[in-house]
């Protein structure tokens, strides 16, 4: 073989490897709401819907996570307790808590981006493949400016009645 034969070999090998696209994630992970809003000290449940993208059942074997500041703690029970053990080819699960995020008491108010949850798994129940993965975000607000839901509204407003009502029949009695 000549040096200009190797060489084009070479160069086709190396152009080759150079074009091959990136593999695409294997498991769809579509949160419910990418952004949660919560007080310093509250737990955030973060819901969602996997879909299988792949022509293969996968399992999915476990997770992993990175967030921004250390005063937001990840817990991944959700997942582990409501994620299906594999998904067939083009099947979806969900939509099912897949974690928690707690915020520290001593968590300035702002907005945290960049946070990522990653699930793992692939074609046997041994594989450690990244197959999807996905970003949140949580907003601290302060104590003060979280809105009461209205279940206790309504809770408060009908106690505000009964004690109006007591009043105004109490003194005709």
């Amino acid at each position: 073989m000549t040096r200009r034969s190797l060489f084009i070999i070479l160069l086709v090998t190396v152009i080759a490897f150079m074009v091959v696209p990136a593999t695409a994630q294997d498991i769809g992970i579509v949160l419910s709401q990418s952004t949660l809003t919560g007080a310093a000290g509250t737990t955030l449940t973060f819901d969602a819907t996997l879909t299988n993208l792949s022509s293969s059942t996968i399992f999915l074997n476990g997770d992993s996570y990175t967030t921004v500041s250390p005063s937001l703690t990840v817990s991944v029970n959700p997942f582990l307790s409501n994620a299906p053990l594999s998904l067939a080819a083009g099947a979806s699960g969900g939509a099912f808590a897949i974690f928690t995020v707690t915020i520290a008491p001593s968590l300035a108010p702002g907005v945290y981006s960049l946070n990522d949850f990653t699930i793992i798994g692939g074609l046997s129940g041994t594989d450690f493949n990244v197959l999807g993965s996905t970003n949140f975000t949580v907003d601290v607000v302060s104590a003060t400016s979280v809105v009461p839901e209205p279940a206790s509204l309504v809770l408060v407003g009908t106690g505000l009645l009964g004690l109006v009502m007591k009043r105004k029949f109490g003194r005709s009695a």
